[in-house]
């Protein structure tokens, strides 16, 4: 029996491309109908959501422990995501603001005492 080893690199490119980009954002989850990512810069984690095809009327978000709800709720329907994060939000400071149909949750890395959270977007 002979076996015979494949020179076609070509095979496998897709997988390694997928590998990368998961590796690169494991917690990007872009779907049709809420896509929320979740990135990091040297300061804070940053998770935005895209409302713009959702005209939404309410927005609830949910922290807890590591977990992050979001529940949008819009004339048509009600939409819920949940993630959970590497890390505790217990003790941090955490801004949102929602801009151009782009709400953006704020989390600074650094442990706070007195932590604190800041809710401002007007849905009109």
């Amino acid at each position: 029996m002979t076996h015979s080893k494949r020179n076609d690199a070509n095979d496998f490119d897709g997988m390694e491309e997928w590998l990368r980009q998961f590796f690169e954002d494991p917690f990007a989850w872009y779907d049709e109908t809420l896509p929320i990512d979740l990135y990091e810069t040297s300061q804070q984690y940053i998770i935005e959501a895209d409302l713009s095809s959702l005209q939404p009327t309410q927005i609830t978000i949910t922290l807890s422990g590591c977990e992050f709800i979001l529940t949008v709720k819009s004339s048509e329907q009600t939409l819920e995501k949940q993630m959970m994060l590497p890390f505790y939000l217990n003790d941090k400071s955490i801004e949102t603001e929602c801009e151009n149909q782009i709400l953006t949750v704020a989390v600074n890395k650094e442990m706070n005492e007195g932590s604190s959270f800041s809710l401002q977007f007007p849905l009109s």
